[in-house]
């Protein structure tokens, strides 16, 4: 099956195709009580369809089974209006040394988040730019999950990033509706726990005690203390 980036189209009934499978994974990793579990088998049936359904019913979506703009924001993949002017979908075009813009912004974001050794490779919270650190962070990444280690992002490791990467792509804060609630809110609230700053429910809902515990974290890591989760807040939320 040819990849298909993942928010590079409308996802609905009768879909099929590399992006559905990451629809359904992601879907997968969210509790039962807010979405329930689906085949990963890349074809969006009915189920797959209710399970959009009960996601964005969850997140206060208009509740139409389609996966579009506003649906894939709430599933961490800024798309059409919610991207800068200019900007490149994350996963449409090959990143490698050299490259610059908010793709590779969201593409260090994802590491930083996701692992310390990705984080240190990093070096620096997302600055944008392409250099021999990203690329070094990339190849650990490529190595841990079984890809060729060649410091490129194609689709075998966008694949890879969609699966097991969870944050990163917009920005994260209470009072904000494109950024107070979604799959990345989820997964904040899960690391934030991890890291000892945050002991309520996992909701994917960036209320205040979400606020309070992002704002734990920046003080005890020495970063500006604003409860807002940026380039400087998603460097210091790895936890393994």
């Amino acid at each position: 099956m040819s990849y298909i980036n993942f928010g590079s189209r409308l996802l609905k009934l009768g879909s099929g195709g590399t992006d559905v499978g990451i629809l359904q994974w992601l879907l997968n990793k969210l509790p039962d009580s807010i979405v329930p579990p689906v085949a990963v088998d890349g074809e969006f049936g009915s189920d797959t369809e209710a399970a959009v359904k009960a996601f964005q019913g969850y997140f206060g979506l208009t509740v139409d089974g389609i996966v579009g703009k506003n649906t894939f924001l709430f599933l961490g993949q800024p798309t059409s209006i919610y991207l800068p002017s200019g900007a490149s979908v994350f996963g449409s075009r090959t990143l490698q040394q050299g490259s610059s813009g908010f793709d590779v912004w969201i593409l260090q974001n994802r590491l930083a988040s996701t692992a310390q050794k990705y984080a240190d490779a990093l070096g620096v919270p997302a600055d944008r730019i392409f250099g021999p650190k990203t690329q070094s962070a990339v190849k650990l990444f490529q190595n841990d999950h079984g890809l060729a280690v060649d410091g490129i992002v194609g689709p075998q490791t966008f694949y890879a990033l969609f699966l097991h990467t969870y944050m990163g792509g917009r920005y994260l804060q209470t009072n904000r509706w494109d950024r107070n609630q979604g799959y990345d809110v989820y997964w904040l609230q899960v690391h934030l726990k991890n890291l000892g700053f945050y002991s309520a429910a996992l909701d994917g809902k960036f209320g205040i005690v979400t606020k309070s515990a992002v704002k734990a974290l920046q003080r005890s890591e020495g970063i500006v203390v604003d409860g807002v989760v940026g380039p400087q807040t998603y460097f210091h939320l790895a936890y393994s």
